[in-house]
């Protein structure tokens, strides 16, 4: 028989839950990006059909227009972030600015005036 010893083992009514993201998730939103760059219009559907998603939509309401290049770098730099910072990295992203400063260091402007 199997036990982790590590695994919870109280009442979940006193657990504090994370209230998640307002918006789809930034990761699910960026592999969009990347798969329907992905598609070759006429052979994989229609060209008529053919509408490429080339934004995102931040919680915080604002419409972010990312490339398939940009999206596959910032879904890449996700792997990097050691896991007990990841889930504040995520939420950065989550937000317009986070998200805008990592696109702007991707296509390397400077912010530091």
């Amino acid at each position: 028989m199997w036990h982790d010893a590590y695994a919870f083992h109280g009442p979940c009514g006193e657990m504090e839950f994370d209230e998640g993201f307002k918006c789809e998730s930034i990761t699910v939103q960026l592999g969009k990006i990347i798969d329907s760059a992905g598609i070759v219009p006429g052979v994989d559907l229609p060209a008529k059909k053919y509408k490429p998603i080339t934004s995102v939509t931040t919680d915080d309401g604002y419409m972010v227009s990312v490339t398939a290049q940009e999206a596959q770098t910032i879904l890449r730099s996700i792997q990097y972030v050691p896991t007990p910072k990841r889930l504040d990295y995520l939420k950065r992203l989550q937000s317009s600015t986070g998200l805008c400063e990592a696109i702007d260091r991707i296509r390397g402007y400077d912010n530091e005036d």
